[in-house]
C-alpha cells in the first residue's frame, strides 16, 4: 500500500532524492514497491522508492536531482534483459535486477 505524500515532506525526508522520468526505469524498479505518490489538482505527479537511504521520484512530475538519461537506458536495458531470461529462475532474476539497480543509484550518488 502506497501512502499519500508531499513532495515537501518527500524533500525533508531524504537528503538524497533522485529524480526520473515516467517509465525511464520500469524493470530496474520491477521487483521493488513504492512507498508513498504525490499527487494535485491535476492527478497523480509521481512515485516514491526508497532504496538504501536514497529516494527515487519517478514520474510525470518527479522532484530531485537528475538522473543522466544515458546512465539510466544503459542500466534500465541491461535490467530488461534480465527480466525477460526466462533461463533463470525467478529469485535469481529478482536478485539480479536488485544488485543492478543499487548499482545505478551508486553510479547517481
Amino acid at each position: 500500500m502506497k501512502l499519500k505524500a508531499t513532495k515537501t515532506a518527500i524533500k525533508q525526508g531524504f537528503n538524497i532524492i533522485l529524480s526520473i522520468g515516467y517509465c525511464d526505469i520500469q524493470y530496474l524498479t520491477k521487483y521493488k514497491n513504492p512507498f508513498a505518490y504525490s499527487c494535485g489538482s491535476d492527478g497523480w505527479h509521481c512515485d516514491y522508492y526508497e532504496i538504501d537511504d536514497v529516494c527515487l521520484s519517478s514520474g510525470y512530475s518527479p522532484i530531485g536531482k537528475k538522473v543522466d538519461y544515458e546512465l539510466m537506458r544503459k542500466y534500465e536495458l541491461k535490467a530488461q534483459k534480465i527480466v525477460y531470461d526466462y533461463n533463470l529462475e525467478y529469485k535469481i532474476r529478482v536478485k539480479k535486477v536488485n544488485k543492478l539497480l543499487l548499482e545505478f543509484i551508486n553510479k547517481c550518488k
